[in-house]
């Protein structure tokens, strides 16, 4: 490159640095950091559609050079970012709803938002009337009743009941058990609300799903983890207690795994995925301060307990109990 071309090249993109001040589409522009991306993407997470950022004051030039120099970049064909990979469950959902106008959050994704234990498959899950799929985003053309959708972090999302539903009707068995069990104890869902949802699904997918989960729990062990604890106490001759009992304080009801009612005392059961991500945790940890502040005496067994030492499972709640 000639040195003109060079020197060239370093003024244009020092006017490029500057802030602009430029008429956009017949009206002054906003003054603006060329190098940031709009202010819109602060409550969008990060994501944001070329619309907003002319609507800053940026012209199409502008948002061009940008993506072709990998300061930005194209999610979908509407929504850009500037921030890198991996982008949270939040920002993904932002991305699909800006793209799809009419989507609502759903599923797994709508879980993650809710602060439910689950996992991320890394799909952004949405409902909408219309829709394909891309990569990274699954849009499911179902579209729920009104009731089943509000606004939750800025997205229009599937409510908690709906989500954890649809969540149930489409995991695997296991991980459904685990979060079956995280939502009884907290008594955001009854066995009630999924009898009820089998005969409002009826035809229709996830009523096989759902059908099972009442059946491998009605003894009332709603987790791998808890029905074989439950075999454990029957084993070695402990009885006296009741599974997913409630209990009460000051701020209302709360459901235990398991509870010894004379001795008041409560034994909880940590699944492999019950108890996972920092709000689940956050959440149970103050449920437990709950059930003590109660004046019951907690104690807690792992998978790994149960599975692996029962003995030391039953001598510990033999000890509390004072039993020999």
């Amino acid at each position: 490159m000639s040195r003109f071309g060079i020197v060239r090249g370093v003024q244009e993109n020092a006017r490029e640095r500057r802030l602009v001040d430029r008429t956009v589409r017949g009206r002054p522009a906003r003054r603006v950091d060329a190098r940031r991306p709009p202010g819109v993407a602060q409550g969008q997470c990060g994501v944001f559609t070329q619309d907003q950022a002319l609507a800053e004051g940026l012209t199409v030039r502008q948002v061009r050079r940008r993506c072709s120099s990998g300061a930005w970049r194209s999610l979908t064909s509407v929504v850009l970012t500037a921030e890198p990979d991996p982008l949270p469950v939040a920002a993904r959902a932002w991305t699909a709803v800006l793209t799809w106008p009419e989507a609502i959050v759903c599923r797994r994704s709508a879980a993650v938002l809710w602060g439910f234990p689950v996992r991320d498959d890394g799909t952004c899950h949405v409902v909408a009337k219309h829709g394909r799929h891309a990569a990274g985003f699954a849009v499911h053309v179902v579209r729920p009743i009104d009731d089943d959708v509000v606004r939750h972090r800025g997205l229009p999302t599937t409510t908690a009941r709906r989500t954890a539903l649809d969540c149930l009707a489409t995991m695997p068995a296991a991980e459904g058990l685990d979060l079956f069990a995280w939502l009884l104890t907290r008594r955001l869902l009854s066995r009630a609300d999924v009898a009820a949802d089998i005969q409002a699904r009826r035809g229709r997918w996830g009523v096989a799903k759902l059908t099972e989960l009442l059946e491998v729990t009605a003894s009332g062990a709603v987790s791998g983890a808890e029905r074989e604890l439950h075999v454990v106490l029957e084993e070695a001759g402990i009885d006296g207690w009741r599974a997913n009992a409630e209990i009460r304080d000051a701020d209302g009801p709360m459901v235990v795994d398991l509870l010894f009612e004379a001795a008041r005392l409560v034994v909880e059961v940590d699944g492999m995925r019950a108890h996972s991500g920092r709000e689940a945790f956050v959440a149970d940890r103050a449920r437990q301060n709950r059930v003590v502040n109660a004046g019951y005496s907690v104690l807690r067994f792992t998978w790994w307990d149960i599975s692996e030492r029962p003995g030391h499972v039953v001598r510990t709640i033999r000890r509390a109990l004072l039993l020999p």
